[in-house]
């Protein structure tokens, strides 16, 4: 929530062209984020329960090559590539160094949380996660305060504290015997064929959640990107508040699942969790037609039906996320691979069709089609792998 108080000082102080171009970041960072950990995260998590300590740390050490070697890559592509992406979503020029860096961090940062999460270390994860925002925000604010009234001081303030935290997840993970040198190239060439389903679902992820953002930017201009951005900032409430008790869920989960559980022993968590995120919702709903009216420039008031349109695509995600931990857990790959496809296939057709021969409001609400397409067919193969049995 730390975050989110902040969220007035950098709106009413940046430019809706600064507010777009940071969209624009932080939405890059999150569809490459799967690109450089080919399914990494997702072994992270589910291997924990599987393999004994001394095999777990070995994959552990082995999946951390992965992020490194593509993180690498990314910086001459940009290069390369800069001008055309420059006239097509103000690509910035310090992106090219700047999201390569922040990806491999945010990765460390990634898997840092999974790993205290599958622990149940809690004070620990909450300290890490709370200094994490401390560290950004306040380093933000003193930037742009004190030097810059720009995009990039909130950018180098998201740096600094995943940085700081990346020195604490290498010392952590040294010390607890997580990183080690046997690593096995065996282990690798299976992560990478896993990785593949692994970042087509991300990817999936990525477009279901966030390409829509790349489409207002491309076809209506960075200041309605900034419009759009903030709309879309407080219907991720909700997503962050899904995330947070999957955190939590996610081990619990796992553990019934690989204890071969029936549905109906397991089925009052999925309840609870669908009752949560509604309340949530609601929550969510009078919070942020509060801070538009009294807190938020006069400019963006015109702009909240975006948010309502949003949060409501955010809720029917929330609900998909908790019937897709079973998919997952199983790395079922054909079932992956076709629910990835058909999601991305989806998405982009709806955010094409908005973008190209309507309006944003329609690009709004095909948020929410594409989400109730993509819950549904959660919802089939889940019944077709038994989980529901």
């Amino acid at each position: 929530m730390i975050s989110f108080a902040a969220l007035p000082f950098f709106v009413n102080t940046l430019s809706e062209g600064d507010i777009g171009i940071l969209n624009i970041l932080n939405s890059s960072i999150i569809f490459l984020t799967p690109i450089i950990s080919m399914g990494a995260l997702y072994t992270i998590s589910v291997d924990y329960f599987k393999l004994t300590k001394p095999d777990y740390a070995t994959v552990f050490s082995t999946s951390l090559l992965i992020p490194v070697v593509v993180s690498l890559l990314l910086i001459p592509l940009f290069f390369i590539f800069w001008q055309p992406l420059h006239r097509a979503f103000s690509f910035q020029r310090q992106f090219i160094w700047l999201i390569p860096v922040c990806l491999f961090l945010n990765f460390c940062f990634e898997a840092f949380i999974i790993l205290l999460r599958v622990q149940n270390k809690v004070k620990l994860f909450a300290t890490i996660t709370l200094l994490k925002i401390i560290v950004e925000i306040s380093l933000a604010i003193a930037l742009i305060l004190f030097a810059y009234v720009s995009w990039y001081s909130r950018a180098l303030g998201y740096l600094f504290s995943i940085l700081i935290i990346g020195f604490l997840f290498f010392f952590y993970i040294k010390r607890n015997r997580f990183l080690v040198n046997n690593l096995d190239f065996g282990i690798l060439k299976k992560e990478l064929l896993f990785g593949l389903s692994g970042l087509l679902l991300q990817t999936a992820i990525f477009f279901i959640n966030t390409s829509d953002k790349f489409f207002v930017m491309a076809h209506f201009g960075k200041v309605q990107a900034g419009f759009y951005s903030i709309a879309g900032t407080f219907a991720t409430i909700q997503y962050i508040v899904s995330t947070s008790l999957m955190q939590y869920l996610q081990p619990v989960l796992y553990k019934k699942f690989a204890e071969k559980e029936k549905w109906k022993n397991i089925k009052e968590i999925y309840k609870k969790y669908i009752l949560l995120m509604l309340i949530a919702s609601i929550l969510l709903f009078f919070f942020t037609i509060i801070v538009y009216h009294y807190l938020l420039k006069e400019s963006y008031r015109a702009y909240l039906h975006y948010f309502y349109l949003l949060c409501m695509s955010s809720l029917i995600w929330s609900v998909s996320n908790i019937f897709l931990q079973f998919i997952i857990f199983n790395k079922h790959k054909k079932v992956i691979f076709r629910l990835s496809l058909l999601s991305i296939s989806f998405a982009l057709l709806i955010n094409y069709f908005a973008a190209y021969f309507l309006t944003i409001d329609w690009l709004c609400f095909g948020q929410i089609v594409t989400n109730i397409f993509v819950l549904s067919l959660i919802l089939y193969y889940n019944k077709k792998l038994n989980c529901f049995g």
